[in-house]
Protein backbone atom coordinates (compact mmCIF):
# COMPACT_ATOMS: atom_id res chain seq x y z
CA UNK A 1 0.00 0.00 0.00
CA UNK A 2 2.84 2.36 0.71
CA UNK A 3 4.20 1.71 -2.74
CA UNK A 4 0.85 2.52 -4.32
CA UNK A 5 0.76 5.85 -2.48
CA UNK A 6 4.32 6.68 -3.61
CA UNK A 7 3.44 5.89 -7.21
CA UNK A 8 0.35 8.07 -6.98
CA UNK A 9 2.48 10.94 -5.63
CA UNK A 10 5.13 10.48 -8.34
CA UNK A 11 2.66 10.40 -11.23
CA UNK A 12 1.85 13.94 -12.24
CA UNK A 13 -1.71 15.01 -12.24
CA UNK A 14 -3.59 15.91 -15.41
CA UNK A 15 -3.23 19.65 -14.65
CA UNK A 16 0.51 19.31 -14.14
CA UNK A 17 0.86 17.47 -17.44
CA UNK A 18 -1.14 20.17 -19.22
CA UNK A 19 1.09 22.88 -17.71
CA UNK A 20 4.24 21.02 -18.81
CA UNK A 21 2.81 20.61 -22.31
CA UNK A 22 1.95 24.32 -22.44
CA UNK A 23 5.48 25.28 -21.36
CA UNK A 24 6.96 22.93 -23.96
CA UNK A 25 4.75 24.40 -26.70
CA UNK A 26 5.78 27.93 -25.71
CA UNK A 27 9.44 26.92 -25.71
CA UNK A 28 9.14 25.25 -29.12
CA UNK A 29 7.26 28.29 -30.50
CA UNK A 30 10.02 30.61 -29.23
CA UNK A 31 12.73 28.42 -30.74
CA UNK A 32 10.92 28.29 -34.09
CA UNK A 33 10.48 32.07 -34.16
CA UNK A 34 14.18 32.57 -33.32
CA UNK A 35 15.17 30.18 -36.12
CA UNK A 36 12.88 32.03 -38.55
CA UNK A 37 14.45 35.37 -37.61
CA UNK A 38 17.96 34.00 -38.03
CA UNK A 39 17.14 32.44 -41.39
CA UNK A 40 15.47 35.65 -42.61
CA UNK A 41 18.54 37.68 -41.58
CA UNK A 42 20.90 35.26 -43.33
CA UNK A 43 18.74 35.27 -46.48
CA UNK A 44 18.78 39.07 -46.52
CA UNK A 45 22.58 39.13 -46.15
CA UNK A 46 22.96 36.52 -48.91
CA UNK A 47 20.64 38.48 -51.24
CA UNK A 48 22.63 41.64 -50.63
CA UNK A 49 25.92 39.86 -51.34
CA UNK A 50 24.66 38.14 -54.48
CA UNK A 51 23.05 41.33 -55.76
CA UNK A 52 26.38 43.11 -55.35
CA UNK A 53 28.24 40.42 -57.23
CA UNK A 54 25.68 40.03 -59.99
CA UNK A 55 25.38 43.75 -60.61
CA UNK A 56 28.53 43.84 -62.72
CA UNK A 57 27.23 46.73 -64.81
CA UNK A 58 27.44 49.07 -61.86
CA UNK A 59 30.92 47.81 -61.02
CA UNK A 60 31.98 48.21 -64.64
CA UNK A 61 30.69 51.79 -64.61
CA UNK A 62 32.78 52.49 -61.49
CA UNK A 63 36.03 50.98 -62.82
CA UNK A 64 35.81 50.56 -66.61
CA UNK A 65 39.56 50.54 -67.15
CA UNK A 66 40.17 47.75 -64.65
CA UNK A 67 37.33 45.62 -66.00
CA UNK A 68 38.36 46.31 -69.61
CA UNK A 69 41.97 45.34 -68.94
CA UNK A 70 40.82 42.24 -67.07
CA UNK A 71 38.64 41.16 -69.98
CA UNK A 72 41.42 41.94 -72.45
CA UNK A 73 43.92 39.93 -70.40
CA UNK A 74 41.58 36.96 -70.10
CA UNK A 75 40.85 37.07 -73.83
CA UNK A 76 44.53 37.31 -74.68
CA UNK A 77 45.41 34.40 -72.41
CA UNK A 78 42.65 32.24 -73.84
CA UNK A 79 43.50 33.21 -77.42
CA UNK A 80 47.21 32.61 -76.95
CA UNK A 81 46.57 29.21 -75.38
CA UNK A 82 44.17 28.17 -78.13
CA UNK A 83 46.53 29.46 -80.81
CA UNK A 84 49.46 27.56 -79.33
CA UNK A 85 47.43 24.35 -79.15
CA UNK A 86 46.35 24.86 -82.75
CA UNK A 87 49.92 25.56 -83.90
CA UNK A 88 51.30 22.47 -82.19
CA UNK A 89 48.88 20.19 -84.03
CA UNK A 90 49.46 21.52 -87.57
CA UNK A 91 52.26 19.09 -88.45
CA UNK A 92 50.74 16.06 -86.76
CA UNK A 93 49.09 13.47 -88.97
CA UNK A 94 46.49 12.39 -86.47
CA UNK A 95 45.01 15.12 -84.32
CA UNK A 96 44.05 14.47 -80.75
CA UNK A 97 40.55 15.08 -79.46
CA UNK A 98 41.77 18.20 -77.69
CA UNK A 99 43.26 19.55 -80.91
CA UNK A 100 40.03 18.83 -82.78
CA UNK A 101 38.09 20.59 -80.04
CA UNK A 102 40.46 23.56 -80.17
CA UNK A 103 40.08 23.71 -83.97
CA UNK A 104 36.30 23.70 -83.72
CA UNK A 105 36.33 26.43 -81.08
CA UNK A 106 38.75 28.54 -83.12
CA UNK A 107 36.55 28.13 -86.17
CA UNK A 108 33.35 29.04 -84.30
CA UNK A 109 34.97 32.01 -82.58
CA UNK A 110 36.32 33.31 -85.88
CA UNK A 111 32.83 33.17 -87.39
CA UNK A 112 31.36 35.01 -84.41
CA UNK A 113 34.23 37.49 -84.39
CA UNK A 114 33.99 38.25 -88.10
CA UNK A 115 30.22 38.64 -88.18
CA UNK A 116 29.36 40.07 -84.77
CA UNK A 117 32.35 41.55 -82.98
CA UNK A 118 34.41 43.02 -85.83
CA UNK A 119 31.70 45.23 -87.38
CA UNK A 120 30.89 46.74 -83.98
CA UNK A 121 34.55 47.08 -83.03
CA UNK A 122 35.39 48.62 -86.41
CA UNK A 123 32.58 51.17 -86.06
CA UNK A 124 33.75 52.14 -82.56
CA UNK A 125 37.39 52.46 -83.60
CA UNK A 126 36.42 54.52 -86.62
CA UNK A 127 34.28 56.74 -84.39
CA UNK A 128 36.95 57.18 -81.71
CA UNK A 129 40.19 57.22 -83.69
CA UNK A 130 39.08 58.00 -87.24
CA UNK A 131 40.53 55.05 -89.13
CA UNK A 132 39.08 51.87 -90.55
CA UNK A 133 40.34 48.96 -88.47
CA UNK A 134 39.24 46.32 -90.99
CA UNK A 135 41.50 47.91 -93.67
CA UNK A 136 44.42 47.82 -91.24
CA UNK A 137 43.80 44.13 -90.58
CA UNK A 138 43.47 43.42 -94.30
CA UNK A 139 46.81 45.09 -95.00
CA UNK A 140 48.46 43.05 -92.25
CA UNK A 141 46.91 39.91 -93.72
CA UNK A 142 48.24 40.83 -97.19
CA UNK A 143 51.77 41.15 -95.83
CA UNK A 144 51.56 37.69 -94.26
CA UNK A 145 50.22 36.14 -97.47
CA UNK A 146 52.87 37.66 -99.76
CA UNK A 147 55.57 35.20 -100.80
CA UNK A 148 58.61 35.36 -98.60
CA UNK A 149 62.12 34.78 -99.74
CA UNK A 150 63.34 31.36 -98.85
CA UNK A 151 65.45 31.16 -95.77
CA UNK A 152 68.38 29.68 -97.72
CA UNK A 153 68.51 32.63 -100.12
CA UNK A 154 68.65 35.15 -97.32
CA UNK A 155 71.51 33.41 -95.48
CA UNK A 156 75.08 33.96 -96.58
CA UNK A 157 76.85 30.81 -97.64
CA UNK A 158 79.43 29.38 -95.33
CA UNK A 159 82.70 28.07 -96.60
CA UNK A 160 83.01 24.37 -96.24
CA UNK A 161 85.81 23.09 -94.16
CA UNK A 162 87.82 20.43 -95.86
CA UNK A 163 87.37 17.04 -94.30
CA UNK A 164 90.26 14.68 -93.65
CA UNK A 165 89.68 12.81 -96.89
CA UNK A 166 89.78 16.05 -98.90
CA UNK A 167 92.96 17.16 -97.15
CA UNK A 168 94.66 13.90 -98.16
CA UNK A 169 93.43 14.24 -101.75
CA UNK A 170 94.75 17.82 -101.94
CA UNK A 171 98.19 16.83 -100.60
Amino acid sequence: MVQALQKADETPSKKQLQRQMEKTRESVAETVSEIKETVNEQVAVAKKTVAGVLDYREEFAKEPLVWGLGALSAGFALGYTMGYAHKETKGARKKSEIAAFADSIVQELSVVGNHVVMPTLNARIKELFGFDFSHALDSINQVHKSPKRSSKASRPRKKRRPTKSRKKAQA
